[in-house]
């Protein structure tokens, strides 16, 4: 009887998250209100605030979900990743397929970043989110870069903490737009958007190699 009611539970947060996704994407953060996913899962308004205090905390769900996607896909790669440019690059190639996985991950972040550029003033407690199953924290990827930095295998001038947040806001930028605009790359060029992120970021990825 326990397990089942669990089970029910899940099923329904796991539904109005994916309403709330749609309606995300859609329409953007002033474009729906909680009676919208409401009616979406077809459940009534108090059952969304069993589950959810406010929009802002079911996205941070959807972002958790995401990261945890992203980062499981990061740290096998990192397994042969040995060093700093290395580590970089697997970066790329985890995002790659987790972009080719899940397609709504950049219009996704691209709509979020207002949300996520709050990370910094969350409590310390925000971050025990139960959707929060990697333990993401702000910096988090960050630090997987700047410590050891400096081991060869890139310049040795270059300064860790702005050259990994130059890298890392590049890429999303760069994987952003190309995306938002893979309809006319495919039309007017025969081009898939990955094959053009991927050119560009692996310039900058020359340029910082040792």
């Amino acid at each position: 009887m326990a397990e089942g009611y669990v089970q029910h539970q899940k099923k329904q947060a796991d539904k109005i998250i994916r309403i709330t996704e749609r309606l995300y994407m859609e329409r953007g953060m002033e474009g729906f209100t909680i009676g919208d996913i409401a009616d979406g899962a077809e459940i009534t308004r108090a059952t969304v605030y069993n589950y959810f205090s406010c929009k802002e905390d079911i996205l941070w769900a959807i972002f958790f979900g995401k990261m945890d996607g992203l980062l499981l896909r990061l740290n096998e790669k990192f397994k042969d990743a040995n060093t700093t440019f290395e580590r970089l690059r697997a970066y790329a190639e985890a995002n790659y397929e987790y972009y080719n996985e899940d397609p709504t991950f950049a219009i996704f972040f691209d709509l979020f970043h207002t949300i996520f550029a709050t990370a910094n003033a969350k409590p310390e407690d925000f971050w025990d989110n139960p959707y929060n199953t990697s333990n993401w924290r702000p910096g988090k990827t960050i630090r997987m870069f700047t410590e050891h930095f400096h081991d060869g295998s890139v310049k040795a001038d270059l300064d860790p903490d702005s050259t990994v947040v130059s890298y890392y806001y590049a890429f999303l930028g760069t994987v952003s737009f190309t995306f938002k605009n893979k309809d006319e790359l495919s039309k007017f060029y025969g081009l898939d958007y990955l094959k053009v992120a991927r050119t560009q970021i692996e310039w900058i990825l020359q340029s910082i190699k040792a």
